[in-house]
């Protein structure tokens, strides 16, 4: 459930998995999948930004629940580069060069 305000000022929760629609024609309405239209006070990008972060965190709880791994990494593994320029020598090794970019991870 999301939290929306009305124009009047009165706060009330609504399905995002409900909404049909959202216009903004000047005032912004959400519009159920029944029919039922609420005109709201709030903007909206700050209504689609509510159901996005709605659909994450649910997508994440479910992930949790099915014992799989939806968590934000706490260290960043390192990352290599390698560049291959093509040339006509005959030592292939001589022609690659290879960065590494240190991670979080140091040792």
């Amino acid at each position: 459930m999301i939290a929306v305000t009305c124009r009047n000022g009165e706060h009330f929760f609504v399905d995002p998995l409900s909404i049909e629609r959202v216009e903004t024609d000047p005032d912004t309405v959400i519009i159920l999948v029944d029919g039922t239209k609420y005109v709201v006070a709030d903007t909206f990008d700050h209504v689609l930004r509510t159901i996005s972060d709605h659909r994450a965190t649910v997508l994440v709880a479910r992930q949790q629940l099915y014992g799989g791994v939806a968590e934000i990494a706490e260290k960043r593994p390192r990352i290599r580069l390698e560049r291959r320029a093509r040339s006509r020598t005959a030592d292939p090794a001589a022609d690659s060069t290879t960065v590494a970019i240190p991670g979080d991870d140091e040792d």
